[in-house]
């Protein structure tokens, strides 16, 4: 039997010091007393230890509300880690118990005082998430201090609270000016301070606050700054420079010039960040713009074969992204997108995707050889998109449809099943584009006939006995005998499929499919299920009566040409791929979908409020400032 959920708890938490036991109906009296017990305050060691269990608890979801008061005196300590157990503690009950939440108000305000600036932080923190009513008027004070701390903690913490101060109550932030004041602080000394002061920017001014960062000052000054940023802070500038039009050619090449190390670095979402830079500043420039996706192909290639799977995935949709709009490209780099064993299914399903669209004619044939060898009966999903792609590469290359028709051919001959159904589907595309080349996919139709059990696999054969019976001896009889099934739970497109082929063939072969056309015509005409499918019957026996036989014929088959395809449409529109490349480096890639086709419309319309309309681009307020409301009494 599995093991109960405190012996999983013990083992994530450590074991040995009594955290998770089982649960007691006493076990909150003798919590309770502990954290009263004098002899426990005097040993920080044994205080932790209570604290822990309580925390333990509740985030083992058992109701610790009952220890308010004595986790609320907890916070009187001079111990850090005491501290952030009980300001957990504390925002997670103080919503529950409205009586004393004032009691942890004033608690954090006067920790909000204290001398050490990590105190300080934490209590500034805790204060600003806590679910209490009326919390606006409390935490402005403590917020406009911490932005004037001395300590890079507290103005970092007191940035971020900002946010939480606009969702509580936006005319504070109209009133205090502080929009003005964080955007005063993208030249603070701190790094973490700059970079949380730009994720505020954003989400308070939403475009408006990108603009503001977009004079040519504040971006030097970003730039400077970016080796001092984390990873997080760095992709924050990195999206205010995209934003950004140099003045010329020669201030383009200076900000190209400063961003170059960062394509080397070691952290996906920086190097997507700075190859949208180079990808945006180069769009109308054609030279310069292919010599920047030269540039930027060994990086994205190096994280490709170094990473993750989950960085893979990402990598990989935006080199589908690039490939789409420059094949040539990563077309000399194609092995490095071969599928291998220890690739979970969907990254296989993009390294598939992308050698399709880099096959050519310099490498189609070693690509078909890679996609041919992942065709097996052991993996029905990765058979199955190989072999689309070895279609797609043979509609798409003219130049390799011989060898694509012969790794059909060669599936159909020798392949199991499954194997057999995805290749006849591929198969009657692949006619459709070289009708004078499949002879051979013809020649084994009628082997691979008992093996096709799919819808999508049966329409296809069907539609090639129909088109190319003439070369198939046996076609009246495999049509014979599918027609057999017409009331056995067929699906309408394969019925479709049958009755037109059926009425095709009779043009080229009358006196072995009259008898299979009677019935099914009879049947379709007779079937109540599909209106289409009954009036498409109607209509071709009133045509094959009108007794014009070339003029039905001409009708049926589209002249001598119908079954010729010269192009597949592309299920992406080009128009498509431009809203995803202005988006280059966002979730709308990875999504394969443009911001305003996945995101709700809320989060759109919130980029466009601003939570400070008087202040201007250049984050100037241009209306004098209003005298702040007076804070409300503590009742």
């Amino acid at each position: 039997p599995p093991p109960s959920w405190h012996w999983y708890g013990r083992m994530v938490l450590g074991s040995g010091v009594g955290l998770f036991v089982d649960h007691k109906k006493g076990e909150i009296p003798e919590l309770k007393s502990l954290l009263r017990d004098s002899s426990v305050d005097k040993d920080p060691k044994q205080k932790r230890l209570v604290m822990e269990r309580v925390v333990g608890y509740m985030t083992l979801g058992i109701d610790m509300s009952p220890l308010f008061s004595e986790m609320t005196m907890a916070t009187a300590t001079r111990d850090l880690v005491q501290k952030k157990m009980a300001y957990l503690y504390l925002s997670n009950y103080a919503s529950l118990q409205a009586d004393l939440a004032l009691l942890v108000i004033n608690t954090l305000q006067k920790d909000a005082r204290d001398e050490d600036p990590m105190v300080r932080g934490l209590a500034l923190r805790c204060l600003c998430s806590l679910c209490v009513e009326n919390l606006a008027e409390y935490i402005v004070e403590p917020v406009q201090r911490g932005l004037d701390d001395a300590s890079a903690y507290v103005r970092k913490s007191a940035v971020m609270c900002v946010l939480r101060l606009r969702d509580l109550d936006p005319q504070v932030i109209v009133e205090r000016r502080l929009v003005e004041r964080v955007f005063g602080m993208l030249e603070d000394k701190d790094q973490q301070v700059v970079a949380n002061a730009i994720h505020v920017l954003l989400a308070l001014q939403g475009e408006r606050g990108l603009r503001m960062m977009l004079s040519r000052g504040v971006v030097v000054s970003l730039l400077q700054r970016l080796r001092e940023l984390n990873e997080w802070g760095q992709c924050l500038v990195l999206h205010v420079v995209s934003h950004y039009k140099p003045q010329d050619d020669g201030a383009m090449f200076e900000i190209m010039n400063c961003l170059d190390e960062r394509l080397r670095h070691s952290n996906g979402a920086v190097v997507l960040a700075a190859i949208r830079i180079f990808l945006r500043m180069t769009i109308d420039s054609g030279a310069m713009h292919y010599q920047v996706l030269e540039r930027v192909r060994a990086p994205l290639i190096t994280l490709l074969t170094g990473g993750s799977p989950e960085t893979a995935f990402i990598l990989l949709r935006h080199v589908l992204l690039l490939c789409q709009r420059a094949p040539g490209v990563f077309e000399d780099e194609y092995a490095a997108f071969f599928v291998r064993v220890s690739d979970p299914p969907h990254v296989a399903d993009l390294k598939v995707r992308v050698l399709v669209q880099l096959a050519g004619p310099a490498n189609s044939a070693a690509i078909l050889r890679e996609l041919s060898s992942l065709v097996s009966p052991f993996d029905d999903e990765l058979a199955r998109l190989s072999v689309d792609a070895i279609g797609r590469i043979g509609v798409r290359v003219p130049s390799a449809a011989s060898g694509a028709l012969a790794h059909l051919e060669r599936m159909l001959s020798r392949g199991a099943p499954t194997v057999c159904e995805h290749a006849v589907t591929v198969s009657a595309n692949m006619a459709r584009r070289y009708p004078q080349q499949a002879g051979p996919l013809l020649a084994h139709l009628a082997r691979v006939c008992e093996a096709v059990s799919s819808d999508r696999a049966r329409a296809a054969l069907v539609w090639m006995l129909g088109q190319f019976g003439d070369a198939v001896p046996e076609a009246p009889y495999l049509l014979e005998d599918i027609a057999e099934e017409w009331g056995e739970g067929m699906d309408v497109t394969v019925r479709g499929e049958l009755l037109t082929a059926c009425v095709k063939l009779a043009f080229k072969r009358p006196a072995e499919v009259q008898p299979t056309l009677g019935r099914v015509l009879k049947a379709a005409v007779e079937d109540p299920t599909d209106v289409d499918l009954h009036d498409r019957a109607l209509f071709y026996w009133r045509l094959l009566s009108s007794g014009d036989l070339d003029a039905a014929r001409e009708v049926v088959e589209a002249g001598r040409e119908g079954a010729l395809v010269p192009h597949f449409d592309d299920e992406e529109t080009d128009g498509h791929r431009d809203a995803l490349f202005e988006d280059f480096g966002s979730l709308s890639v990875v999504y394969g979908q443009p911001a305003g086709n996945w995101m709700a419309r809320g989060e759109l319309e919130a980029w466009g409020r601003v939570t400070d309309p008087n202040v201007d681009e250049r984050g100037v307020n241009t209306n004098p400032p209003r005298a702040p409301s007076p804070p409300r009494a503590p009742a």
